[in-house]
């Protein structure tokens, strides 16, 4: 590599502080980092363009005192706590970001909850952590379960003998001086449980005033006004009734069948509801009733022949003509859902019927149906002579359809067996799955007697329309409401429910499609209230519908109809309703609602399915039934508990039945929960309330509970008016973990990943709720795995806190940033914040007070092996800022998963934290690999250079995933905007598995993309050449390409086949593996090193070169005898020679650790006796007497780093401690000055990367030397909390100059900047003072302004090409200027310039063909040069009478050789090929 003073050049440079200023207006592709402290050296990366660090690290931060890997000796505390693997580990993050443990637990330990408490001792300032879980220690500490953590004295302490089970939450009141605790456990005094009280004041347990609960605690929080307390967890609460309802209570059903006694039932269907048909329908000819023929028996003025007495049980009696079989018909308009038919026999003048049969119509199908026998109780079925007993005891007689509900427009009975004379029945009553109600009062409703009927009330202007279907119409109320001003518009449905029970309700929507009203549908709000003095329950549903839709609205316990009740339903125009698809007007639609019975709830609570109600076989519960009346004395809560402040009660709330007077809104929303909870089934095992939180007066309740349909996981309930609502889309669709109120918004973290009802927002663990607006918001893309906490920042009011099991934040754009289980939110900017990395998972957190002393800090506690200060996930880019200072930032979207690209092999190490060779008891720092081979070393270990013997082998490394072990750069010049592409290889796959080994980072768009054909292997070496990238590494294979050396084509994205001999492995091995590829300057010779034995047939083992213009291998010299080459680097102003580091053997045999290979005599040349292999190399500024060589000893296994000076190796400081392995050595320029030590000059330190031990300072990734000693610099973190090491170092600038920049302070700059802007103010009135000038001497003089130009000549009278087209220019400049102008000046301001810049990288320029037809990769045009210039083709005239002295008229399509274009950026001084003249032409008129 190549790295000087930058030469100087005809043009003025950009001053450093300008380009600062422009490249602030540039969106930069890095996320935001930390600053490198004072305390280290300050290194000037902005020198060398775009840099990056590759390693095996997730974390990177600058090296201080305080790092988890620094020895005690260099810490500041002798007493610094580190991160547990075994245990949960209690940590705080400080004002600038850093984190720091406290203290951990045993083995196995859990935290689950923290709180901070200002202490009462004055000597406690900064307060108290309390902390709960489920442990037995706190550092050493002898604590069961509870313990605290002292702020002021940096010590943990056991709260008494401490609590006898897990501990999941924790309040601390200092309002009251309290702790609560709450959890699985005994209550340590008192009688009560699973809730545990600490008195700051006295400290020492007491009794809650309420006891305890019974069952499991997982919330404490306080009420908006922290008057009460919310307990929420898995428990109940039970309080006393009374026998007068009010709006404060509701009664648990109880459920009682409607059927009238005596009745023959089967199953259930005594509570079913009886559909009866208004006597009045068949006036209005919604249905007409018809029977006979009739008796024409009249006998006291009874008329037998009235066919309406069928319809209202109880009124009268129908006599069939005698004997003869009859018929009773119902004929409708509109379908009415049944499920069976309720028969009420005839005893009059001693006729009955004894068998019937039932058909439905439309369908005219004869149904099957299901009875119970009266006189065996057993089961039957029937369809064509179904018996109909003769008992006059039996009130009436059950028939079940057996296929179940089926919906008919009427029905036919065919009366077919009488006794007498004839067939006689009382009334026919269809029934329903439960209840029914129509918005129009037609089918289901009745004028009977006995008012039992359904109701219905309407606000708004409603019409009543017909929709008809295949066989039938059906009426429904409709509303057009205008967008601009909506009025009112609801209907409210009084079904009559017969039986109090477990129901689902549905609404029925008509269809759309069918009735022609798509565009104006919108949605509405539904309000359920199906509980005496319960709650209401509130969804939305849309009406967009297509096509007729029953939608579920509610499920769960409904109270029969009474005189004082009757269970509501109310549709109304939704506050936000839905857009019509076009129009101005919503339209609302109201048919019906449908009450199916799912369960009936017996005197115990039980609830028995209503499955059984058209089952056959032996059941006995359809006998006779009678009705009883039974009374509920006490309510049941579910889930919640609030504690209001005072209370008078001295209760226990785990074993004793509270009074009603204590009952609160919350209480009652427990009483729905509890309701639900009986009617869930099965899934009532898992159901648990997780959090409770207030905003204001709404409290949101989350768990794992839900009522179908209706509310998921989540519900909130108005205190101030008792109103509990479903959250909009019904909640959300997995559980609820956590809450938390910030900036207006509820937040809910948990398992879950969108909402509830399907369409809703798709939400990744984390959601927002806007109570004003009831609408679920994403917070960005959300996280990656299940939150556990969340909490409201005190430093900011914006801010909020995620904590929990998740690796990644995800942005809104969908790439993500490794933060482990810690993020912080900005609410305001709805953006997550850049906050580091916690390697683990945090299940709890804790804030101070913001008037605390340690307000700018906050507590965590859960499984984390370590932290870092900025997540990078393999590779970090480094840069300088404004102020000179360096910073490390990651890559927007680059994320790495935890499996690497490496073959799996069984012996491969594991990963696991290692201890070093070399016993130190001041600290306990890692070793390196080299350590495992040891033994095997030093057998064949030798100090001098032997003759003839093989190399020691240098073990291989498999680096920890994901691990980024090169890099380089690309510019894709013939992509809009020309972006730089940053080309990643290593030991790594993507988060989402679809890039391995290779990766392209593009800084324009962010995130990764992989190759055409994924790379199998590690990636070691990249080298990128003209539009071609050179792969090397371990392994590598790419399916149906090759394997070895590989090339990927970066313009046309798809992999070089042919053209390249592949390397082979050398003798005794099967692999081959790449470590170096470098480019010699400015040819086309490419170094290729690593371990291999041919190219092809060509002998050139470990070393050989490339022509990456010819397509040809060669080996340098007499070539290398075997071995491997692990680094490489030039030497010399013309790179001529090569510097080659590793463990091999020269071609006489000799074994060398460094060599040097002369390009211009073909030789190489042993450097000097080193302890053994050397795996890095690096030359300083091209100077073949400063090298410097890093490596290990072969004797002990003991690094070395050591520089040669042209005669000699010198072993250099003594910090690099054994164990150390270095990979990588590079000079980096520095912000200032240095005092020179050694060999290595002021102005550069030699930058040491790998996994590093340094005495006094402990573990680094990289370290700088200034010749003497050694600084740790950079720190990283592995995701399993160890130590990170580096791998490369790489940047794009190939030449750049190690002369320190001076930087003005910013109040410099700013004066600096105003006086430019000035100076600009200036030279424009110059510039129109020299216009005015030129114009007016143009008038006074005729003669030419050029005559005193001295003219040139074909004879080339002038001194040098340059200041030929320097004249020309300047004297079209100046024609220009005084108005002759340039012709098509304005197109060539328009038009983009063709810049002739050269390859940045520190690789040849120019895509040269690997393989042997060079035809195959024709070169550019504009690169082929001739002797005395480059030839063109205009692109537009250049002609006319405006020409100037000097310029060359041109015709488009005319060739022309270009002499000269560096001169200026806008004109080219060219020659005619045809006629030889020569002049200056635009360079925007030429290709």
């Amino acid at each position: 590599m190549t790295m000087s003073s930058s030469t100087s050049t005809p043009f003025p440079t950009i001053p450093s502080f300008i380009v600062s200023t422009i490249l602030a207006f540039v969106p930069t592709v890095m996320a935001g980092g930390s600053t490198a402290p004072s305390s280290i050296p300050q290194v000037d990366f902005g020198k060398m363009g775009t840099v990056g660090l590759g390693g095996s690290f997730s974390g990177l931060d600058w090296y201080s005192s305080d790092s988890p890997f620094a020895s005690s000796s260099s810490s500041s505390s002798s007493s610094t706590q580190s991160f547990s693997s075994k245990g949960d580990t209690l940590f705080y993050r400080t004002e600038d970001g850093i984190f720091r443990a406290l203290g951990n637990t045993n083995d196995g330990g859990i935290i689950n909850s923290l709180c901070w408490s200002s202490s009462p001792d004055s000597s406690n300032g900064n307060g108290t952590l309390f902390i709960g879980g489920t442990f037995t220690s706190l550092s050493g500490v002898s604590a069961n379960n509870v313990g605290t953590f002292s702020l002021s004295t940096n010590t943990f302490s056991a709260l008494s003998s401490g609590l006898s089970g897990n501990v999941n939450t924790l309040y601390c009141d200092d309002d009251h001086s309290e702790i609560w605790f709450g959890g699985e456990f005994n209550a340590p005094t008192g009688q009560g449980g699973n809730l545990a009280l600490w008195s700051t004041s006295s400290s020492a347990w007491t009794e809650p005033s309420f006891g305890g609960l019974n069952g499991v605690v997982q919330s404490i929080t306080p009420s908006s006004d922290k008057k009460s307390l919310y307990f929420g967890g898995d428990f109940t609460t039970t309080y006393l009734s009374t026998s007068s309802l009010n709006s404060t209570s509701r009664t648990n059903i109880t459920s009682q069948p409607n059927a009238p006694v005596n009745t023959t039932t089967v199953g259930q269907s005594g509570y079913l509801t009886p559909l009866t048909i208004s006597a009045s329908a068949s006036d209005s000819a919604q249905y007409q009733i018809q029977a006979g023929p009739s008796s024409s028996l009249n006998q006291d003025g009874q008329n037998y022949g009235d066919t309406n007495g069928l319809l209202c049980p109880g009124t009268s009696t129908w006599l069939a003509q005698e004997n003869t079989i009859s018929n009773v018909n119902l004929v409708g308009d509109e379908y009415l859902p049944a499920t069976g038919v309720r028969m009420v026999n005839g005893h009059e003048d001693g006729r009955s019927t004894t068998y019937f049969c039932f058909t439905s119509l439309p369908d005219y199908q004869e149904l099957n149906m299901t009875y119970t026998d009266p006189k065996t109780g057993k089961n039957e079925t029937c369809t064509d002579h179904c018996p109909l007993s003769t008992d006059s005891s039996i009130a009436a007689q059950d028939f079940i359809f057996t296929q179940g509900t089926h919906n008919l427009t009427g029905f036919e009975i065919q009366l077919k067996q009488w006794t007498g004379d004839g067939a006689a029945l009382s009334s026919v009553s269809l029934l329903t799955d439960g209840a029914y109600s129509s918005a129009t009062g037609a089918g289901a409703s009745s004028t009977c007697s006995s008012g039992k009927n359904s109701t219905v009330q309407s606000v708004g202007d409603w019409s009543t329309k017909t929709a008809a279907t295949d066989s039938a119409t059906e009426s429904y109320l409709s509303s057009s409401v205008s967008t601009r001003d909506p009025t009112d518009a609801q209907v409210t449905f009084y079904p009559y429910v017969g039986s109090a029970g477990q129901y689902d309700i549905y609404v029925f929507i008509p269809g759309c499609k069918n009735i022609g009203d798509c565009d104006g549908r919108t949605s509405v709000d539904i309000e359920v209230f199906p509980l005496q003095g319960g709650l209401g329950w509130t969804s939305t549903i849309s009406e967009q519908v297509d096509y007729d839709t029953n939608t579920l609205v509610y499920s769960g316990p409904v109270d029969a109809t009474t005189d004082a009740f009757t269970p509501t339903l109310s549709l109304a125009l939704a506050a936000n309703p839905a857009a019509p698809a076009r129009g101005n007007n919503y339209v609302v639609v109201a048919d019906r609602i449908q009450l199916v019975l799912t369960g009936i709830t017996d005197s115990t609570g039980s609830i028995v399915s209503t499955s059984s109600s058209s089952s056959n076989g032996t059941s006995t519960v359809g006998n006779p039934i009678t009705n009883t009346t039974s009374n509920s004395t006490y309510n049941v809560a579910y889930g919640v508990f609030e504690y209001a402040r005072p209370s008078n009660s001295s209760l226990n709330a785990a074993t004793s039945s509270l009074t009603n007077d204590t009952e609160t809104a919350l209480t009652r929303l427990g009483f729905g929960l509890d309701a639900a909870l009986n009617a869930s089934g099965s899934a009532a095992s898992s159901w648990v309330v997780n959090t409770i939180v207030a905003a204001n007066d709404t409290v949101f309740v989350g768990g794992d509970f839900s009522a179908s349909n209706n509310y998921t996981n989540v519900i909130s309930i108005d205190t101030s008016s008792g109103q509990a609502s479903a959250l909009a889309s019904q909640g959300l669709s997995g559980v609820v973990n956590t809450a938390a109120v910030v900036g207006g918004y509820v937040f809910f973290g948990g398992d879950f990943t969108s909402t509830a009802s399907s369409g809703g927002v798709a939400l990744n663990y984390i959601a927002r709720y806007d109570p004003s607006s009831k609408a679920w918001a994403a917070l960005g893309g959300g996280v990656d795995g299940y939150v556990t906490d969340l909490l409201a920042s005190t430093v900011s009011t914006n801010e909020l806190i995620v904590m929990g099991n998740f690796s990644h934040i995800v942005s809104s754009n969908g790439t993500s940033t490794g933060t482990g289980g810690y993020a912080v939110y900005d609410v305001s900017t709805s953006e997550w914040i850049n906050t580091g990395i916690v390697f683990g998972n945090v299940s709890a957190g804790a804030v101070p007070s913001s008037s605390s002393g340690v307000s700018s800090e906050s507590f965590f506690a859960g499984k984390v092996y370590g932290t870092a200060g900025n997540s990078v996930g393999g590779v970090a880019t480094l840069s300088t800022n404004d102020d000179g200072d360096a910073v490390i930032s990651s890559l927007n979207g680059v994320n790495f998963g935890t499996s690497g690209s490496a073959p799996v092999s069984s012996s491969s190490p594991s990963s696991r934290r290692r201890t070093s060779i070399v016993a130190r008891a001041s600290h306990s720092y890692t070793r390196s690999w080299l350590a495992r081979y040891t033994d095997a070393i030093v057998e064949r270990a030798h100090t001098v250079l032997s003759s003839r013997v093989t190399p020691p082998t240098i073990p291989s490394q498999t680096s920890q995933a994901p691990a980024v072990l090169a890099g380089a750069f690309w510019t894709n010049s013939s992509a809009s905007g020309k972006p730089t592409i940053t080309i990643l290889g290593g030991n790594f796959t993507s988060s989402s598995s679809d890039v391995q080994g290779l990766a392209f980072y593009n800084e324009k768009d962010g995130g990764l993309t992989g190759p055409s054909t994924a790379l199998e292997g590690v990636v070691k070496t990249l080298n990128v050449i003209g539009n071609n990238v050179y792969i090397g590494g371990e392994a590598l294979n790419v399916q149906n390409v090759g394997s070895g050396l590989m090339v990927y084509d970066l313009k046309a994205g798809n992999w070089v086949t042919g053209g390249m001999a592949s390397l082979n492995p050398p003798s005794g091995s099967d692999n081959v593996t790449v470590n170096a590829i470098r480019t010699r300057g400015n040819t086309n010779t490419v170094v290729v090193a690593g371990n291999f034995g041919t190219a092809g047939s060509l002998g050139c083992a470990a070393v050989c070169l490339w022509d990456s213009k010819d397509a040809q291998w060669s080996t340098p010299g007499s070539g290398l005898s075997g071995g491997e080459v692990r680094a490489v680097d030039f030497a010399g102003d013309s790179s001529d020679t090569l510097v080659a580091a590793g463990s091999f053997a020269l071609s006489p045999g000799d074994v060398a650790y460094v060599a040097s290979y002369s390009f211009t005599n073909s030789s190489w040349t042993p450097l000097g006796t080193l302890p053994g292999p050397a795996l890095a190399i690096a030359v300083d500024d091209k100077n073949s007497s400063n090298i410097f060589a890093a490596g290990y000893s072969t004797s002990d296994g003991s690094s070395y780093l050591q520089q040669w000076n042209g005669a000699t190796w010198t072993a250099q400081s003594e910090s690099l401690a054994p164990g150390s392995l270095v990979s990588q050595l590079a000079f980096v320029p520095m912000k200032s000055e240095h005092e020179p030590q050694g060999s290595i000059e002021s102005d550069r330190m030699l930058m040491v990367s790998g996994d590093l031990y340094l005495e006094n300072s402990g573990n680094v990734t990289s370290a700088l030397y200034d010749g003497s000693t050694f600084y740790p610099y950079l720190v990283g973190t592995s995701s399993s909390g160890d130590l990170g090491s580096g791998s490369s170092l790489f940047w794009s600038e190939s030449d750049f100059s190690f002369r320190v920049r001076h930087y003005l302070a910013r109040g410099l700059v700013v004066l600096v900047a105003i006086a430019i802007a000035t100076g600009l103010i200036l030279l424009l009135v110059l510039i129109v003072l020299l216009l005015t000038f030129c114009f007016r001497r143009r008038e006074r003089k005729e003669q030419n302004i050029y005559n005193d130009q001295k003219e040139v000549g074909s004879d080339g009278d002038v001194d040098s090409t340059h200041q030929n087209v320097f004249n020309n220019v300047q004297a079209a400049l100046e024609a220009s200027l005084i108005g002759g102008g340039l012709a098509g000046a304005s197109t060539a301001a328009a038009t983009n310039k063709h810049n002739r810049v050269s390859d940045p990288s520190s690789y040849n320029s120019g895509a040269y063909p690997i393989g042997s037809d060079a035809e195959e990769y024709p070169q550019d045009e504009d690169e082929e040069l001739e002797e005395d210039g480059r030839e063109t083709t205009m692109r537009y005239d250049f002609d006319g009478p405006d020409l100037q002295e000097g310029e060359l008229p041109m015709k488009a399509g005319q060739r022309v050789i270009i002499v000269d274009d560096e001169q200026s950026t806008e004109w080219w001084f060219v020659r005619d090929p045809l006629t030889g003249r020569e002049g200056v032409v635009p360079a925007t008129y030429g290709e």
